[in-house]
C-alpha cells in the first residue's frame, strides 16, 4: 500500500512538473519560432535518426502506392498547412509512421516484453509510433497557422506603405515578404514563384488560399481578388484588411483568455490537488507509528 500510494504520488507531481511550462507558455508565435527558426543543418545526425530516414525511404514509396485517391489528398492538404516541415511528401510521411511503428513496437516494447513485460506494450508502442508523426503534424499545421494570424496585420500594413510609397505590387510583396521572416511571408513568396513561372495572378492567389486555414489569409486573398475587378486602390483595401484582422485578434484573443481560466482549474484540480493529497497520507500514514519502508 504504502509502494503504490508513493507510486501514485510521484506520478502526478511528475505531470504537474511537465505541465508547468504549459502554463508559462508565451503563446503560439514564439512556440513556432522555436520551433522553425534558423538551425545548424550541419549537425550530426543520430543513429536512430539515420535509421528511420532510411526505414521510411524503403517503406514510403511501397506503402503510398496502394492508398486512396481521397486519402492522398488530405495528406497533401495536411503538409500544405503544416508547411511541409523538412520538405515532408506524402510518401516520406507515410514511410515515417511506418518505420517509427516498427522501432517503437518490435524494437523498443519487444526488448520489454524479453525482459519481462506484457506483450501488450508491443501493440501499444506500434500504435504510438504510427499515430505519432499525425499528431507531431496536427500541432505544426494549427502553430503555422495561428502564426500566420498573428503576423498578417503587420505584414499588410507595411505593404501598404510599401505601394503607397509607389513601389509596383509584385515588386513591393517580393521587399517585404523577404524582409519579415515567418509563415506568411513563405507563402506570399511561393505565389511569386509560380507567378514568375508563368501561372496566373488569379489562380496563384487561389493556390494560396487552398493551403491554409487561416481566416485572415483567405480574407486579404478574397479581398484582394475583389478591389482588382473593382478597381479600388489597393493601399486603401490592404489598410482596411489589415484593420480588420486586427479587429478578428482582439476578438479570438479575449475569447481565448476567457477559456483559460477554467483549463489551469482543471490542471490543478486533476494533477496537483491529488499528488498533494497523496503526500499528505502518506505523511499521515507514516505519522501514526507505522513502521517505515526504509527501517526507520
Amino acid at each position: 500500500m504504502p509502494a503504490l500510494l508513493g507510486g501514485m504520488a510521484a506520478f502526478f507531481v511528475a505531470l504537474g512538473l511537465v505541465a508547468i511550462p504549459m502554463l508559462r507558455d508565451r503563446g503560439p508565435v514564439e512556440r513556432l519560432g522555436a520551433s522553425i527558426g534558423a538551425r545548424e543543418v550541419t549537425q550530426r545526425r543520430s543513429l536512430i535518426a539515420q535509421l528511420v530516414e532510411r526505414l521510411a525511404a524503403r517503406l514510403g514509396p511501397r506503402l503510398a502506392a496502394g492508398l486512396r485517391t481521397g486519402r492522398r489528398a488530405a495528406l497533401e492538404k495536411r503538409l500544405d498547412y503544416a508547411g511541409r516541415p523538412g520538405g515532408l511528401t506524402v510518401q516520406r510521411f507515410i514511410g515515417l509512421k511506418a518505420s517509427l511503428a516498427i522501432l517503437a513496437g518490435p524494437g523498443l516494447a519487444g526488448v520489454l516484453v524479453l525482459l519481462g513485460a506484457s506483450p501488450v506494450f508491443i501493440v501499444l508502442f506500434a500504435l504510438m509510433g504510427y499515430f505519432g508523426p499525425d499528431v507531431w503534424l496536427s500541432r505544426a499545421g494549427r502553430l503555422r497557422q495561428e502564426a500566420i494570424e498573428r503576423m498578417l496585420p503587420d505584414f499588410l500594413d507595411i505593404l501598404a506603405v510599401s505601394v503607397r510609397a509607389g513601389l509596383g505590387y509584385r515588386y513591393a510583396l517580393r521587399r517585404v515578404a523577404e524582409a519579415i521572416p515567418g509563415p506568411a511571408s513563405e507563402e506570399m513568396l511561393t505565389v511569386l514563384r509560380q507567378i514568375e513561372l508563368g501561372q496566373d495572378r488569379r489562380e496563384a492567389f487561389l493556390g494560396l488560399r487552398e493551403r491554409n486555414r487561416s481566416e485572415s489569409l483567405k480574407s486579404f486573398v478574397a479581398a484582394q481578388l475583389q478591389a482588382e475587378e473593382l478597381g479600388v486602390p489597393l493601399a486603401e483595401a490592404l489598410n482596411d484588411i489589415a484593420a480588420d484582422m486586427r479587429r478578428l485578434a482582439y476578438q479570438n484573443a479575449r475569447r481565448q483568455a476567457q477559456r483559460a481560466g477554467p483549463r489551469v482549474s482543471l490542471l490543478v484540480t486533476t494533477l496537483i490537488v491529488p499528488g498533494s493529497m497523496i503526500l499528505m497520507l502518506l505523511s499521515v500514514y507514516f505519522g501514526t507509528g507505522a513502521e517505515s519502508p526504509f527501517g526507520g
